[in-house]
């Protein structure tokens, strides 16, 4: 079987993985590569696309493969059939525990989708606005091919085909670049890592969704198109008096042989024992992970007694196999099926009254059921594989003819190829396995009975029965006439009638459904829906004719709804679909995630999560949780002031992480916490748990949900989960988003995000990210990040909004395990430093403002060649005081943003409680910090140098004249106007006094700087740290 991106075949509609569970299914790829990659002792997978790997095809076959639908090709000889996302550029390492990778920013919005729920994922994208430089671009990939590979020395490469050479990879255009010196790389590629071939086909060998999706759209549609060309073919045969209908089948022999290498194609042909006539023939097809066999019948104008017989044994061999499948999934025991088959197949034919049942006997059956199973190559596996396809066989022969005594006749032959799913779920202190199954050939016709005879003049209509048919229907005589060219006529006598439910559909169709006690033949029951077309004659036959007619004849008719089963075709039929996976596979939709999450592994899951609709525990929580969740620097405390405050009929407690703890998040911190108050008794209590950590939801919520403590487990019920995400703070370096946000944000996991820091110049672009991560949750904007309107706020305090459908399957496929005990997440793909430093004394605030300046100017740069520098600070909290300030202070700043928030602290302390700071950052040390806030601090002035009366300013000059001009003149002076005069000195354009006024008040200056410059010695340099 070929590995296939996702590709439809024209006839069926787009029913293709959507778009949404494409993200759920790379994330189940990548975590089954990276366990092999621990198995097999390997640092990582590298797979380069594009001209940088000269366009390798397995390179790109793998990234399709992986990331499920984002560029769509056929495999084989890779034509393009269509493409979602361009992917020439992109570069994908997966390590063991975290994965790399490099796209362009041209590309980046686009691929965002594909990628939001693959595990601890760092993305490599420059700054759209350093894009615009095509050598820093190629400098960034360069860069981050170095950093994807860096202390990985064994690295595979997806190979499939020849013979591997390791050295070919030095002709690709990045390994030849990672050997320059200019990046620092050390040296040859092949040289510093130990490069291993590996086809990824060999590591993917059950099925999953992607690969089941492709068996649906693509095998066993093509399969069903030529099959309903081959019955058509016979149809037409029969018509014609050909008695050979060997050569009828050649459509699907063309098909099988070419296109798909099939193993084997038998036909084999019963005719009539007296009139030679074709009677029935059997068509069974073997494929790679693919068998199908049926048998079908030719009804002749006369009835048959051995076509009634062969008709309802095949019929019960055909319930019988579904029961089996049935059985089957459930207990995985190939070797009970026969027993069981035979058993259940006795109490069908003995439950079924017909007289012609009465010569057969069931000992002389010889009946044969064989169960098979094939991985997702198509190799043979043992059936209780899990995740395997399925396949069930069933022949019965030694059928002997009623017509003509003696006569054996050829075996009935129905065969099935189903894939089953199995849970381990739990509901209180009880668990069991939940089992879910669909077979895949349901979209093979399963009954036929060509028949020839002329309907006569009646109205024509669509029958839903078993298949799908048209056919034909009159009233006349007391008695309901159905006839098809393809199944036995069936005569219903009106009194047999038990009920007729009435759809009408003005724009398209009447909708008939009808259920009878008449006997009938395969393929029609007790029940069958007759549809009339408004396109067609027969619509104003059934509304004007045949309804008033049934009405006359006493039949009740009511408008009551259609059983479901027969909504959905009639649904699919309306639209003009030829075919729809919901049409032929109507218990797909809860498939689907059923095996999405049985390929993670042996889990166990909440019963209710997987069945909504059943009846939760009776037990009324005392504790109702509100979570607000982000990274440092989210304004968590700020929005749970905002719900505390507007919400004043609701009495909230609060529980938090101290600051002063050792580290950001604490399960047993918070697990002791909830016991506390869930030991409490009375009415229940309104919670908001807030956690400002790198750390995941699912870790937080299965500490909650698994708590240790039995009653306490019980007494908590998560009501909503709401995470907080500073717009100003999402983007670590580049395009490359904080680590832990993305999972903060996924689907399932949040019920409202709450975005503050929204600004014109990148706010829209940041919140369009936000929302590409998570579609479909509800996006609550602070309005001037401190205003959030009561409708949002219900939302935010909603009740129940955790448990709510489809939310809980969303977290099982995103993060599967959660729910078991002692579940702990995968670390952040950074190694974040959390420090927190205790300190007395105060700050100099103007001197802290500036440092966080500072700060922001160096931590606030776009890295083309890294993510930041060791030592960078991502966030910083706490509190203090302030000189001249007797008010303690709560701090908030993120360097990368520069939002600082300042605020008082009004929470009560405790005695003796010091101020404090909390830091993260990249390869933080205490030494480091501490040094940072010691720069905050009251400085000493600086010393004042002696005064001259030469230094004097023009300012002290002029005001020293003033005080001179104002002073009597000494004995023998007097001012002319002009001058100073002196009869014994001359003139002088300065008072006699002047000179020495300076020196007065020279000597006077000098006094108070050698006052100040004493106390400047005196000063003693506070520190912040000597009493801690």
């Amino acid at each position: 079987m070929e590995f296939v991106g996702s590709v439809t075949h024209p006839t069926l509609s787009a029913q293709k993985s959507s778009l949404k569970d494409a993200p759920y299914l790379s994330s189940l790829r990548i975590r089954k590569l990276q366990k092999y990659l621990k198995e097999k002792k390997i640092d990582g997978l590298l797979a380069v696309n594009g001209i940088d790997s000269r366009y390798s095809p397995d390179a790109r076959h793998f990234i399709n493969f992986l990331l499920f639908g984002c560029s769509v090709y056929r495999s084989g000889n890779y034509t393009r059939q269509q493409t979602v996302v361009d992917i020439d550029e992109l570069v994908l390492m997966v390590r063991q525990e975290k994965v790399h990778l490099y796209t362009s920013s041209e590309t980046y919005d686009a691929l965002l989708p594909f990628l939001i729920k693959i595990p601890d994922l760092e993305i490599h994208c420059l700054d759209p606005s350093l894009s615009v430089d095509e050598n820093v671009v190629e400098d960034h990939k360069i860069y981050a091919f170095i950093s994807m590979t860096s202390n990985a020395p064994n690295i595979a490469v997806p190979h499939s085909g020849k013979k591997f050479d390791a050295m070919s990879l030095e002709k690709w255009p990045i390994i030849q670049a990672y050997a320059l010196e200019n990046y620092g790389s050390n040296g040859f590629f092949g040289l510093t890592h130990n490069v291993i071939p590996l086809d990824f086909q060999d590591i993917y060998t059950s099925f999953d969704l992607g690969s089941l999706n492709h068996l649906l759209t693509e095998v066993a549609s093509l399969l069903r198109y030529q099959w309903n060309l081959s019955i058509r073919n016979v149809g037409i045969q029969l018509k014609n008096g050909v008695t050979d209908l060997s050569p009828s089948l050649d459509p699907i022999r063309s098909y099988l042989s070419h296109g798909t290498g099939a193993e084997s194609v038998q036909f084999e042909q019963q005719n009539h024992p007296v009139t030679g006539a074709p009677l029935f023939l059997t068509m069974s097809v073997s494929q790679p992970a693919m068998v199908c066999g049926r048998t079908y019948f030719v009804h002749s104008s006369s009835s048959s007694p051995d076509l009634v017989t062969l008709s309802i044994i095949f019929d019960s061999m055909v319930a019988t196999t579904q029961r089996s499948i049935q059985r089957f999934a459930s207990t995985q025991n190939a070797g009970k099926i026969q027993s069981y088959f035979l058993k259940k197949f006795a109490d069908k034919i003995g439950s079924t009254k017909h007289p012609m049942l009465k010569t057969i006997n069931l000992k002389t059956l010889k009946i044969t059921v064989q169960v098979g199973g094939f991985n997702v190559r198509g190799k043979p596996v043992d059936p209780s594989s899990k995740n395997a396809l399925k396949t069930i066989s069933v022949s019965i022969s030694g059928i002997t003819s009623t017509e003509k005594p003696g006569v054996v006749l050829k075996p009935l032959v129905h065969c099935e190829t189903f894939i089953d799913s199995h849970l381990q779920v739990e509901n209180g202190d009880s668990s069991a396995d939940d089992v879910e199954n669909l077979v895949i050939t349901n979209v093979i016709p399963t009954y036929v009975q060509w028949n020839s005879t002329s309907p006569g003049e009646s109205a024509s209509c669509s029958i839903l029965s078993s298949d799908l048919y048209e056919g034909n229907v009159v009233v006349s005589d007391g008695e309901m006439f159905v006839t098809s060219p393809f199944s036995t006529p069936l005569t219903i006598p009106l009194s047999a009638i038990k009920e007729i439910r009435v759809a009408k559909n003005v724009t398209s169709s009447i909708s008939l459904y009808i259920e009878h006690t008449a006997d009938c033949l395969p393929p029609f029951y007790k029940r069958l829906c007759l549809v009339f077309w408004q396109r067609a004659k027969a619509f104003k036959y059934a509304s004007e004719v045949l309804l008033p007619l049934l009405k006359e004849s006493g039949v009740s008719t009511n408008s009551d709804d259609l059983p479901p089963d027969v909504e959905i075709q009639i649904s699919a039929l309306s639209r003009e679909e030829a075919v729809t996976l919901d049409c032929s596979y109507p218990t797909l939709s809860n498939f689907a995630p059923h095996l999405m999450l049985s390929s993670h592994g042996n889990f166990t899951y909440n019963q209710r999560d997987i069945n909504p609709s059943m009846v939760p525990e009776t037990t009324d929580p005392s504790v109702l949780i509100t979570l607000l969740i982000g990274i440092p620097g989210s304004n968590q405390e700020k929005i749970c002031s905002l719900i505390t405050e507007e919400c004043p009929e609701q009495q909230f407690i609060v529980l938090r992480q101290p600051l002063t703890a050792p580290d950001l998040y604490s399960t047993e911190n918070l697990q002791k916490s909830l016991k506390t108050l869930a030991s409490r008794g009375g009415d229940p209590l309104r919670v908001i748990v807030i956690v400002s950590a790198y750390v995941s939801p699912a870790e937080v919520l299965s500490s909650i949900i698994q708590h240790p403590d039995t009653k306490t487990r019980k007494a908590c019920h998560v009501s909503c989960v709401n995470t907080c995400v500073d717009l100003r703070n999402v983007f670590l370096c580049n395009r490359t988003v904080f680590p832990k946000v993305l999972e903060q944000c996924q689907e399932g996991w949040s019920n409202n995000i709450i975005v503050s820091g929204q600004s014109k110049k990148s706010g829209d672009e940041r919140l369009a990210t936000i929302r590409k991560i998570n579609s479909e949750c509800h996006i609550v904007e602070m309005i001037s990040n401190n205003f959030i309107s009561q409708d949002d706020l219900e939302e935010i305090c909603a009740l129940d909004a955790f448990s709510e459908p489809p939310l809980p399957i969303s977290r099982h496929l995103s993060s599967p395990g959660w729910y078991n005990k002692g579940f702990k997440d995968r670390p952040a793909f950074l190694d974040i430093t959390h420090l927190t430093v205790q300190f007395e004394g105060e700050l100099c605030k103007a001197r802290f403002m500036s440092h966080l300046k500072s700060l922001h100017q160096k931590e606030g740069r776009v890295f083309v060649d890294r993510l930041a520098m060791n030592g960078s600070i991502f966030y910083l909290g706490g509190r203090t005081k302030f000189t001249d300030d007797k008010s303690i202070y709560s701090v908030e700043f993120t360097p990368r943003s520069e939002a600082i928030s300042l605020t008082t602290f009004t929470k009560p302390l405790a005695p003796g409680t010091q101020n404090c700071f909390m830091f993260t950052g990249l390869g933080l040390t205490e030494a480091q910090v501490k040094t940072w806030l010691q720069g905050c601090v009251s400085r000493p002035p600086t010393k004042k140098s002696p005064l001259t009366k030469f230094s004097l300013t023009k300012d002290e000059k002029e005001r020293l004249k003033d005080v001179a001009s104002k002073s009597p003149l000494p004995e023998g002076w007097f001012f002319n106007g002009t001058y100073y005069v002196s009869m014994t000195s001359g003139k002088s354009t300065e008072h006699p006094v002047y000179g020495e006024l300076v020196e007065k008040y020279v000597a006077e200056k000098n006094c108070e700087v050698e006052r100040f410059n004493k106390q400047v010695d005196d000063f003693k340099m506070l520190s912040l740290f000597d009493g801690i």
